[in-house]
């Protein structure tokens, strides 16, 4: 049977059209999935990491977080708008001018059960266990840092505070190793959310959102991971711990300390009856403080600290100022991380029997930081 020619024709271009069809529709999902990993590419991947030198030791801060109020600008009686305004500053600086690539905090609200181990946070299952109030925080993605809401009785508000940062396994298992071959301590990665020392400041400091709403995006775009306090009060060992932690300012890392300069929540009643007036030991270890920190021989900073708790005047002072000892315990950890710089005072003040200190060790290029 003859076919004509042009039915022939036809069908070579039907079928040629439909291959072409196919090839243009696979290569537009290819682009569109290229295009979709281009979009991803700035948002870390939790098992893999990169680490950069920098070109000199990032600065580090220590950073009075108060209570979960800390959060609100507007609050007037749990908050401190001196200390707010100054921790947006700080976090201003660490975003538009540091720029690092990832951040670590030292909370006072984490203390292992064991005096030499240290945990490190991840997301997992096991975040679970850590939740109080039976309250969970809203979550973007799997590798999302759960917000461990560790207080109660306060407005309902304060318990839909969200703030969507991210973990990064490597970084996480890169410092169980640089704590273990420190020779001063265990470590070992926990599944475990950051507890309000560390959602509290790191929300006022780098969150867009003045306003304590949910931005349902991720408030940062660089890791951010959690490194708990030994389950000691030891003094000499904290300042270890900020010794090994120190090498991530090499790596284009910001560490943040997190406690107060002053904290005796049981004075907090009798302060609350006298309108928040500063207590008696407030401003005077507020000024022992500064004044050890300050020290330009860096090398006797670990022996003054320890005297504070022989010398009987000190000792009365720091007991004072310091029923237990760990929201004073991220700030040793921040001088052992120091490696001497030079330290700061960027803020003072005491209201009631809170101290709401802010310090800096490190060079910076910004006049007030």
């Amino acid at each position: 049977m003859n076919i004509p020619f042009t039915t022939i024709l036809l069908a070579i271009t039907i079928a040629c059209m439909s291959y072409f069809y196919k090839l243009i529709n696979t290569v537009s999902k290819s682009s569109t999935k290229v295009i979709d990993q281009v979009k991803n590419m700035s948002l870390p991947d939790y098992e893999h990491f990169i680490f950069n030198q920098s070109k000199k030791p990032l600065p580090i801060f220590f950073l009075s977080h108060g209570g979960p109020t800390f959060a609100d600008k507007n609050d007037k009686f749990g908050s401190n708008l001196g200390a707010w305004n100054k921790t947006k500053e700080i976090g201003n600086y660490i975003k538009n001018t540091l720029k690092p690539d990832f951040i670590i905090v030292v909370s006072a609200h984490w203390q292992t059960e064991v005096p030499d181990e240290i945990e490190i946070s991840i997301p997992g299952i096991g975040e679970s266990w850590y939740h109080h109030n039976d309250v969970k925080s809203k979550k973007l993605r799997s590798d999302e840092n759960s917000l461990i809401y560790d207080f109660y009785g306060f407005p309902e508000k304060y318990y839909k505070t969200q703030f969507h940062t991210v973990s990064n396994k490597f970084i996480a298992n890169d410092i169980v190793k640089t704590l273990k071959d420190s020779d001063w301590f265990q470590a070992k990665t926990q599944e475990r959310g950051i507890d309000h020392g560390v959602f509290v400041p790191m929300r006022v400091a780098l969150s867009d959102d003045v306003e304590i709403l949910d931005t349902n995006k991720l408030d940062l775009e660089i890791p951010l991971i959690q490194v708990s306090l030994a389950g000691t009060p030891d003094i000499e060992i904290h300042y270890r711990l900020g010794e090994a932690l120190s090498r991530y300012r090499d790596l284009n890392g910001m560490i943040i300390f997190s406690g107060m300069s002053v904290h005796n929540l049981r004075d907090l009643g009798i302060a609350f009856s006298n309108d928040n007036k500063p207590m008696p030991y407030g401003k005077p270890f507020n000024d022992l403080l500064t004044k050890i920190l300050t020290n330009k021989d860096s090398s006797k900073i670990l022996d003054e600290f320890k005297q504070m708790t022989r010398i009987p005047e000190q000792n009365k002072l720091y007991r004072s100022s310091h029923p237990t000892n760990e929201h004073f315990l991220p700030l040793v950890v921040a001088a052992g991380a120091s490696r001497g710089d030079e330290c700061k005072l960027l803020y003072s003040d005491v209201s009631g029997s809170l101290g709401w200190n802010l310090y800096r060790w490190g060079s910076t290029d910004q006049e007030g930081l």
